[in-house]
């Protein structure tokens, strides 16, 4: 079990610094080739102005999610907080400052990443969020929003 611990744990702060730094070279190389990428379920009417999210299956996908998103959205901060791992599973909580581009408006969030690792590759990954402050700021909501 440790080998498998710190194996994860090799894998996942590669795909978390890889992420931070804007490097998706080296993330989508942490990535299995069949990945399982679970970003949240599409509601009518309440999340789908998040357009990179839903579930897909390989790195092809994934990649096209991330182009979505990166157009949507810049990313000024991203930092992990916190990680959990424990043999070929990892929870990592990241906070996350943006701006939507297409508006104007920031949001601040903190988010998990589940991850299972296989073979030293991410075969599985899900987000878990409250996507409120998103969907506020693509929608150009500036209620709510702290000064900064």
């Amino acid at each position: 079990m440790r080998n498998a611990t710190e194996e994860t744990r090799k894998v996942v702060h590669r795909w978390f610094e890889a992420l931070a730094s804007g490097d998706f070279r080296t993330a989508l190389d942490t990535l299995a080739e069949d990945v399982q990428w679970i970003n949240c379920t599409p509601v009518p009417g309440y999340n789908d102005d998040m357009k990179w999210i839903g579930s897909h299956r390989g790195r092809d996908a994934v990649l096209e999610t991330l182009k979505i998103f990166t157009g949507a959205v810049d990313v000024r901060f991203e930092k992990l907080v916190n990680l959990v791992v424990e043999g070929g599973q990892a929870a990592g909580v990241i906070h996350e400052m943006s701006t939507v581009r297409g508006t104007g408006v920031g949001f601040e969030i903190e988010f998990v990443q589940w991850l299972t690792v296989r073979n030293g590759k991410i075969a599985r990954w899900k987000s878990y969020t409250d996507p409120s402050q998103i969907i506020r700021a693509l929608r150009g909501d500036t209620s709510g929003q702290e000064a900064a």
